[in-house]
Formats: structure tokens, sequence, C-alpha cells
């Protein structure tokens, strides 16, 4: 047979149980089977999806525009998996949209990423895909306009998880364009028919290796919990969080999308209802009853995305949650379905650096918080700056917003400045790791502004006017030295004292980052917290 250049996906499947099948790799899909050419000699089965045409959901748009009901608008999606058996181990060639008829669970998790690390040279990296642990969870791809070294892509080894990466393979590697993330490895080759038994062995033997530490050594730094004692206790926590209907787990698609393409999402006994965004809640909803809720039930249950198309893919609920759990000095954290722990060099770094921030000395009033028609309600940050203000004499800039053309929006100085020229930023701690790294971003970016913009300055003073004639002096215009100048960030809702220790993972992590920019630019840098206490009646 005549070889020809073929783009192939691959995966390798976990070893069977006792009894399992080929069959049992793969999902409920309805399914045509079809047996190898004797002539070959391979172990395998080719499974492809039954499907139908459908016509897109945008047709009906157009029907209505033109009057009359369009003719040829059809799409027909094709999906098509060959399952291997190679020296003892299953192996997955996928077609079309044939990842989504193998269950993923059952495949090595890693082996796309690993074997992609162990082939490609690092210097010629086309692209790379990050997932970046921070409060929230964040996506990204990065694509060169030519081979590169990773250094071009600006990864933070200490925060970001490579998930996927593209590239051009190194010398010996007879395979052509390596891309690799998490199970899914892809290349092309020159081939035929009887060349996919070689070719899994020979990609086998790429994932086995080590090679990747002499380059990529940093992906380890955030690693994998493998362990299967420490992920059942993890999930065992994760149950009580969906259970108790935790605020801080989140539901999100595990891999980017075509947001171009994406209708809406929805979730299992709920599949008909189309939301244009994801929200934990609306799955969590969907359980009748959260106290016999499991993990299998997380596994099973799916995330629906529909396309303009018509088309729906899905992902299990469990690949899509992210959560994190601390416990001493020890984070982990769930995404895609897998648990990661993070590495102590990173968690060492962050102390050491918080332990350098100090409690600011200025003097805050305490939160009041109240009963009110059988529900327990706190002051809002408003209410507290105004009190605050009022109290200590401190300038009230709470909603003063200064137009800037460094920012997409106007932005507040802060909301409390000081005669002494103490800015502070004023954030409640029950608004979550989202909130408090927003509190963080917040003080950096104005403090940046005022530094290096007369303009700011400018439009800043004609703003501190208006709350008092001789607040303006507080920012010169043109003699700005940033060591005049504290930062203080104050949360609501807990004291000084306990308050850099108990602050959420990835808020300790924003808040180093902030305190590290704002004193290599001369700023003082410092923490306040103010505990709650009962409002008095009158």
């Amino acid at each position: 047979m005549a070889k020809s250049y073929r783009r192939l996906n691959l995966f390798m499947a976990k070893p069977l149980e006792d009894g399992q099948t080929f069959s049992n790799l793969l999902t409920d899909a309805p399914v045509d089977t079809y047996s190898m050419a004797d002539i070959l000699g391979i172990d395998g089965i080719l499974y492809v999806k039954q499907s139908a045409a459908k016509r897109p959901s945008w047709g009906s748009l157009l029907d209505e525009v033109t009057g009359h009901d369009v003719t040829d608008l059809e799409n027909r999606s094709s999906s098509a998996v060959l399952l291997l058996r190679v020296d003892g181990d299953i192996f997955a060639f996928t077609f079309g949209y044939g990842r989504y008829l193998i269950e993923q669970s059952l495949f090595v998790q890693d082996f796309g990423l690993r074997t992609a690390l162990n082939t490609l040279d690092d210097k010629s990296l086309r692209s790379v895909d990050l997932h970046t642990l921070e409060d929230q969870p964040v996506q990204k791809k990065s694509q060169a306009a030519r081979d590169s070294e990773v250094s071009i892509f600006g990864i933070d080894i200490l925060r970001d998880v490579l998930r996927a990466v593209t590239g051009v393979p190194k010398r010996g590697v007879s395979l052509m364009q390596i891309s690799g993330g998490d199970a899914l490895f892809s290349f092309g080759v020159e081939m035929d028919a009887t060349d996919f038994p070689a070719i899994a062995r020979q990609i086998k033997g790429y994932y086995i290796n080590d090679e990747y530490k002499t380059s990529f050594a940093w992906v380890d730094n955030v690693r994998k919990v493998k362990d299967a004692v420490s992920i059942d206790a993890l999930n065992a926590q994760l149950v009580h969080a969906v259970s108790t209907r935790n605020p801080e787990l989140m539901v999100t698609l595990p891999e980017i999308g075509s947001w171009d393409k994406i209708l809406g999402f929805s979730f299992t006994r709920n599949k008909d209802v189309v939301r244009p965004v994801i929200n934990s809640a609306d799955y969590i909803a969907t359980i009748s009853d959260l106290t016999r809720i499991t993990i299998e039930g997380l596994k099973r249950d799916r995330l629906f995305v529909h396309d303009v198309d018509g088309n729906i893919t899905e992902h299990p609920v469990y690949r899509c949650i992210y959560f994190e759990i601390v416990n001493g000095d020890k984070t982990k954290i769930i995404f895609d379905g897998r648990w990661y722990e993070v590495d102590g060099t990173f968690i060492s770094r962050i102390v050491k650096t918080l332990d350098l921030i100090q409690i600011s000395t200025l003097t805050f009033p305490a939160v009041e918080v109240w009963d009110e028609g059988g529900k327990s309600k706190i002051e809002s940050e408003g209410d507290y700056n105004t009190r605050a203000a009022t109290a200590h004499g401190y300038f009230l800039l709470d909603k003063k917003l200064v137009k800037t053309d460094r920012t997409t929006s106007p932005i507040e100085l802060c909301d409390l400045l000081t005669p002494a020229k103490q800015l502070v930023h004023v954030k409640h701690r029950k608004g979550g790791s989202a909130g408090l790294s927003h509190l963080f971003a917040q003080g950096g970016v104005a403090a940046e502004i005022m530094l290096g913009d007369k303009a700011f300055r400018k439009k800043t003073r004609m703003v501190l006017r208006g709350v008092s004639p001789t607040a303006s002096d507080l920012v010169p215009l043109d003699t700005f030295k940033s060591t005049d100048y504290e930062i203080v960030f104050l949360i609501l809702g807990e004291g000084s004292a306990t308050l850099k220790q108990n602050l959420p993972f990835f808020s300790k992590v924003n808040l180093s980052k902030a305190y590290e920019n704002l004193t290599q630019r001369g700023f003082r840098v410092s923490i306040a917290g103010a505990p709650t206490t009962p409002r008095l009646t009158p």
C-alpha cells in the first residue's frame, strides 16, 4: 500500500477490568461496529456513530427573513474511533468527533501532554494552552507567528498549568507537527493502514520516558494528585461542598470553547432549559436530593454545550468543576476532573512575602451586623465607608470615579483617603477570593496610574477638590513621589490579627503580587481588618 500523510489523534486506555471489552470504553452513543480486514492482522474494532442530518438552529430565522422555507440547510457530524490492542495496551485512534465517543475518564489522563513534551523541540513551539490557578479559573491560548522558545509565551511557572502544547518535533522523532493536551496526542505521519499497531507502539515508547524534565521540568510545579486514597478523601470533601451549596464551587468549561458558535448550556435533568452562561447554582438546582449526591453522580451528570448549528456536545459535570481545598500548608485544586497539589516552594514564597506586609496603624470601626426579619444582615461597604470617614476624619472617595485612558472604564483612586496620604481600599471578606483579588488589583492599578499619568492626577485633583478644598493638595500635579504614600487594603469581616493567615489561597497569591509590584515602585503597603460587632439598637 502507498503511504500518505495523515493527521491522527491518539488516546491510550487504562487497563480494562476483568470481563470488560472494547465496548466498555465507549459512551452510550449509538454506533455501528466494523471488524478489521483479515489481511491486516490487526486486533481491533472500528466504531462509527450513527448520525442523522440535522437542520441548524438558525434555519428558522432565515425562514422568517425570507418568508418561506430555506432548503439545503443540513449538518451532519461524523464520528469514528478505532480501538486497537497492541502489546497488551489498548489505544484509541479517533476521527472527526470521535473523541466524544470514548469515555475519557477510562483513558490515561496525561498521555497526550507528556508524550508531546517528550517529543517536542522546546525552541520550536507554536502554541500553548494554559490554565492559570487563580481565584477564578482562567484558560489562555497563546500562539506564536513562528517557531518560538517557551519563554516567549509569558508562562508563570508557579501558577500556570500547561494543558496543551503544539510545536515541531525534536531531532530523531519521526513525526510531524505535534500537539498534546491531557489525554489526547495529535500528530502527523506518513503511513498506510498496516502501520497503526507500529505507530501506537512507537508513541507508547515516547510516553513512558522522562526526557521532558530536561526542558520542561517546571510543569511539575503544580502536581497531579495520583494516590487513590487521597483522591477519594478529596472527592468526599467535594461532595460535601456540592451538598451544602458551597458558593466557592464553580462549574466551567474544561476546555477552551468556540464562543462565537456556542448558543448556551444546560444540565442533565434539565437539558432543554438552555442558558447563555454556566452557573453552578443552575446545576445544583437540578438535584432533587442533595443528601444523596455522589462522585459517581457528578461523573454521570452532564454539562451540555449547545451550538448555533444545532450540535450538542457534552462533558461530565465532574470534569467541569473548579474547587479549592486548603488544609494547613497544603492546597488542593480540582479542575478538568483532576486534583492538583500546589508545590510547596510556591506556597513558601507566598508565606515569606505575606510576612513582610505590615498591619496598618490606622484606626477603623468594626463592621455592624444585625438581625432583620429573621435574616442576618451585615453593613454594606458603602455605609461602612461613610461611617468610617465621618468617625475618623478620612476623605470619602467611594464611588468618586476618575476617567483615564489607561483603563476601559473610570476608576476610584481609593475608598478612603487620610490627611497623611494613606489610600485605603475596602472590600468585604464575605465576597470570597474573587472579590478580594479585585480589591488588590484595584489598589495596584490606581496607584500605578497615579504614579505615571499626569493627566490622571489632574482629574483626581478636581475630584478631590469637590470632596474637600484641602484634599486636592494630597495629590500634587508635578512633584508626585510614591514614597510619600501608603496603600492600605482594608478587609471587612475579620480582625487584623488573623486576617493574613485566613485569606483564601489565591487571595494570598494576589496580595503578595500586589505588595511586590507596589513596593518596587516605592509605595508602602499594609493590610487591616475590621471585625464584626452587633449593631446597637437606639
